[in-house]
């Protein structure tokens, strides 16, 4: 991979793959919630959208045929540290689709009139959140134990911060957040060096830096118990516990053991509450690493009836893993994280994005031998000595939606 930053700060990362016949782009722009005040709480996540309604040069829909006309992909989204812009083509419709792309990151048209129906649309999507209880769960999760942080606020913003957001709280996001100097621009496939310089330098390389600006997104850990009763046929769970954050050395012990813990069919949570049991469809758990930090989450949906002796299970399962895991996980769980790696990193789309994140949120993006071989020195001792930091059940959260809630069972749990 090569490193190309630009005199206005710009970042181009630029990785070969000429066995291919198509090729991977992107922009990564450090805009996201994280940095968002509580008024202009949703305004990245918005502009993600605005991107899409047009330019002074081209319509929404003239965008979407022209991309359509080269067999051309591309998508966004918006997440609490940054912003994606990515795309995908054939090699010898590069310049198109970059152009494309590009034109709408950095030109983008900001019409009255499409701001008032994009905010519509958005406030749907609020809808179509509130209606999936999976999703809430997370959402109240996060919501409670970092409450006393930007980290809190949902990505999409409220109903009533984004009646609030017009054309001039978006500009401002564009000038401040959008310049090159925090962004970076990553490629990956079969293209030309000098002809990705070119374009990058055609849209980006006549911009300025931005304003010196301050992320000051802390994220303050809080115990917390959030129950939402509802009728509905199933009662959604969300444990949680304070995590690692994303530079931190001891992530990947922390990642070997949520496989053996939960995140994967052959974890100890998924064969105690589906195999044995018979008290889950599924049950997952995950890390959530930010930069200022992180949580260790489980989350499932069971029975009303069956609950409680759910949540105890998980529990049980938690205070067992701080006796260590065996040998057997552990070879088994490190070589699933191995596998995951190696064979995600076979997509160029998979390698961009590992290029273009790193590089934005730490500076430095890890090649894959390199990834292997920190994956290939954890130790057994380094994981268990992580269970004993992480399952520290006086520190859980809990976040739960259903019906017929108990509140003194779940209150116990959460420290109320």
């Amino acid at each position: 991979m090569e490193k190309v930053t630009f005199p206005n700060g710009l970042r181009v990362l630029m990785e070969k793959q000429d066995h291919v016949r198509s090729v991977s782009f992107g922009f990564w722009i450090k805009s996201g919630s994280a940095y968002e005040t509580a008024a202009e709480n949703g305004v990245s996540h918005f502009m993600e959208h605005m991107a899409f309604k047009g330019t002074a040069e081209k319509s929404a829909r003239q965008i979407a045929e022209e991309m359509d006309a080269i067999g051309g992909q591309m998508n966004a989204y918006t997440a609490k540290e940054y912003t994606c812009y990515y795309g995908r083509t054939l090699t010898e419709h590069l310049e198109k689709a970059f152009s494309i792309l590009a034109g709408m990151v950095t030109r983008p048209k900001l019409d009255p009139g499409d701001i008032q129906t994009e905010k519509s649309v958005i406030m749907e999507e609020i809808s179509m959140t509130e209606d999936m209880p999976e999703d809430r769960v997370v959402e109240n999760q996060y919501a409670g134990v970092w409450r006393k942080s930007s980290y809190g606020r949902p990505i999409l913003g409220t109903r009533e911060s984004l009646r609030r957001i017009g054309r001039g709280e978006l500009k401002r996001v564009l000038r401040k957040r959008y310049s090159p100097d925090r962004v970076v621009a990553a490629v990956c496939g079969n293209f030309c060096r000098e002809q990705f310089l070119e374009l990058a330098h055609r849209f980006f390389g006549g911009q300025r830096k931005g304003p010196a600006l301050v992320d000051d997104c802390r994220m303050a850990y809080t115990r917390s118990c959030v129950l939402q009763e509802e009728d509905q046929e199933q009662t959604h769970i969300c444990l949680c516990l304070p995590g690692l954050d994303s530079l931190s050395p001891q992530l990947q012990p922390l990642n070997v053991l949520n496989l053996v813990t939960g995140g994967s069919t052959s974890s100890r949570l998924f064969q105690r509450l589906r195999e044995e049991l018979g008290l889950a469809y599924s049950v997952d758990s995950g890390t959530t690493a930010y930069l200022s930090g992180g949580l260790f989450e489980i989350q499932t949906a069971v029975s009303p009836e069956t609950a409680e002796r759910t949540v105890e299970e998980i529990l049980k399962t938690l205070e067992a893993l701080k006796t260590g895991v065996s040998s057997t996980e552990f070879s088994r769980a490190r070589e699933q994280l191995k596998a995951g790696l190696v064979m995600g990193m076979e997509s160029t789309s998979s390698r961009v994005g590992h290029m273009g994140r790193n590089e934005l949120l730490k500076g430095r993006v890890l090649t894959e031998d390199e990834l292997l071989e920190r994956i290939n020195s954890v130790t057994i001792e380094e994981v268990n000595q992580v269970a004993n930091q992480i399952f520290d059940l006086s520190r859980l959260s809990v976040s739960v939606v259903g019906p017929k809630l108990n509140p003194s069972f779940y209150e116990a749990i959460g420290g109320v």
